[in-house]
């Protein structure tokens, strides 16, 4: 498809919009048309059962953490300019959900930039404690921590990559490195909450992913595959690499070696940093996530309190989702 037939399609989605009251970015309106195949009556579906589960639930006015308004972060992130360099910690305001299950996964960061100027996403997927999570965590509240992390990375990191990069960026670049993956792994109960990742992100949060690598995927990992694959779209996979341990040229392709963690065949140590690039509870490399009465056993990934005032204040709920911006 030409450039010139894409710019038709989203402009005749456009016109099938006229009712919503929405400022929505051609880039925006092509995520749905490139998930449905430029099908402009599929794509219309799509985005208007997305605005109906935005409204509903008051994605927009989930809080995000910047720099102005000091929010924790949700999980660590390195190498941005609209929040400084910081880990998930157990501070007021986090929700106890957001601590417990970190408490039994590999550890994430979303980690600078690939050569794209998309941001990196990094989690050591086979040190996931998968039995314990799926046993001491609800799908609700791993859905609600998702949604908090998925509206911080386009309404806060998303933008601050388009400005440095000069253009409109709207996709992540996804690491999950499979060492230390067993057959224990092999946890339905925990596999279902990828599936209602999944599910979350390809209705509500289509064609937001760059690239997918996952690396040092052992034999385990096939079965698990055979398994996860269903759930995904046929877009989603074919941006799926899955490489063994010769994964350190195709990573050094895509992400420059300053950008990409040591143990990933990079030169990064974020040295600076409790954890380095990827802190870890599993691990122990970071200072461990002890909950108290500051933080609320609610669903969602912050206190009651700071979600209230995400509907109210422009400084907690933080830039719109939306709204079109020059980065040239």
């Amino acid at each position: 498809m030409t450039p010139e037939e894409r710019a038709e399609k989203v402009k005749r989605l456009r016109q099938e919009l006229v009712d919503i009251k929405y400022h929505v970015t051609d880039e925006y309106l092509e995520q749905f048309l490139i998930a449905r195949s430029w099908n402009i009556a599929n794509a219309k579906e799509q985005l208007l059962r997305t605005f109906e589960w935005r409204e509903t639930n008051r994605i927009g006015d989930h809080p995000v953490a910047t720099g102005e308004n000091k929010l924790p972060v949700l999980y660590a992130v390195r190498g941005y300019q609209s929040v400084p360099d910081s880990n998930l910690e157990a501070r007021p305001g986090v929700s106890e959900s957001v601590l417990r299950i970190n408490k039994y996964m590999g550890g994430a960061c979303l980690h600078k930039t690939d050569k794209e100027g998309c941001p990196v996403y990094i989690e050591r997927l086979g040190y996931h404690r998968a039995k314990e999570l799926a046993k001491n965590a609800k799908v609700e509240e791993v859905q609600g921590y998702h949604i908090g992390c998925n509206e911080f990375l386009h309404r806060v990191v998303m933008k601050d990559c388009s400005k440095a990069a000069g253009r409109h960026i709207n996709r992540e670049t996804v690491i999950f490195d499979c060492t230390g993956m067993g057959w224990y792994q092999l946890h339905m109960p925990a596999l279902y909450f990828i599936k209602a990742i999944a599910d979350c992100d390809q209705k509500y949060y289509p064609e937001t992913l760059n690239k997918f690598f996952l690396v040092n995927a052992p034999s385990a990992f096939v079965y698990v595959w055979k398994i996860v694959k269903a759930w995904l779209d046929p877009g989603t996979i074919a941006k799926i690499q899955i490489i063994g341990s010769d994964f350190k040229e195709p990573l050094l392709k895509q992400i420059a070696p300053e950008n990409l963690p040591a143990f990933l065949g990079g030169e990064c140590t974020c040295d600076h940093m409790d954890g380095n690039c990827v802190p870890s509870q599993v691990l122990k490399n970071a200072k461990p996530l002890v909950p108290n009465e500051k933080n609320e056993k609610v669903d969602t990934a912050y206190n009651a309190d700071i979600m209230e005032q995400g509907k109210t204040s422009d400084i907690i709920r933080g830039p719109s989702f939306y709204g079109r911006e020059k980065y040239t």
